[in-house]
């Protein structure tokens, strides 16, 4: 990079790559070049993978390669709008050292198409949510439920379990898979119902989202152990 004049730089959410323009259109002469650009990605998030939608099944032998080679998405460095499994590929050492696997590698081609800027994008993680009624104020609810505001999402429910340490609980499971975000997109509610004609109260107007540090596998019956569930706990 220093025998082209290039300066790299890193923030705290991408990476620049600066050229010197006191020539005349010397970006057009640096894309002549044909130059390609490695770098390696480190993953310092520890908790990634709980709520990032990313089909990597080998983790320790495999990493992720982006690129802006043809047939990739425009402004992006993968394929699809999101990275999907085409972007997975088996982790090779280099040489006769041992290397540190990296998390992801970009492959970066300066040629004459390059964009002024690229994105690397991740869908959400989708788990089923499971709402558990802990205390004994919502345990002695006669026919509580959680609503949708919107209507979309549905939870079945309230079904009898013992949880690990042999206390009983009440729990409500979403009947579809629901996107984590740090911003929820959906308010659910937990409501009791009054009376007949659909009328309920409302107990808590707006239940807490999943902590997404947390992806539960339990065995608690009723489970379907190929989906991760996000559990919360009422009290």
């Amino acid at each position: 990079m220093r025998r082209y004049d290039l300066i790299f730089r890193r923030l705290p959410d991408r990476i620049v790559l600066l050229f010197n323009n006191s020539s005349t259109d010397p970006r057009t002469q640096l894309l002549r070049e044909q130059l390609t650009l490695e770098f390696d990605l480190q993953l310092s998030d520890p908790h990634f993978y709980n709520y990032t939608g990313l089909p990597q099944t080998d983790i320790p032998g495999s990493i992720l390669l982006f690129s802006n080679a043809e047939g990739h998405a425009p402004g992006r460095l993968h394929k699809e709008d999101v990275v999907t499994a085409s972007e997975v590929v088996a982790f090779e050492h280099q040489g006769t050292a041992v290397s540190v696997r990296p998390f992801g590698r970009i492959v970066l081609q300066l040629k004459p198409d390059l964009s002024s800027s690229y994105e690397i994008s991740f869908a959400a993680r989708t788990t089923r949510w499971c709402y558990f009624l802990m205390s004994a104020n919502l345990a002695a609810l006669s026919e509580p439920a959680i609503i949708d505001t919107s209507n979309s999402t549905h939870f079945t429910g309230p079904q009898a379990v013992t949880l690990p340490d042999g206390a009983r609980a009440s729990v409500f499971v979403s009947e579809e898979t629901i996107a984590l975000a740090q911003r929820p997109l959906h308010t659910f509610q937990l409501v009791e119902s009054v009376g007949i004609g659909g009328m309920h109260r409302t107990v808590i107007p707006a239940l807490p989202s999943p902590d997404i540090q947390t992806i539960s596998a339990a065995g608690i019956p009723g489970y379907d152990r190929t989906q991760a569930y996000s559990e919360i706990f009422l009290y």
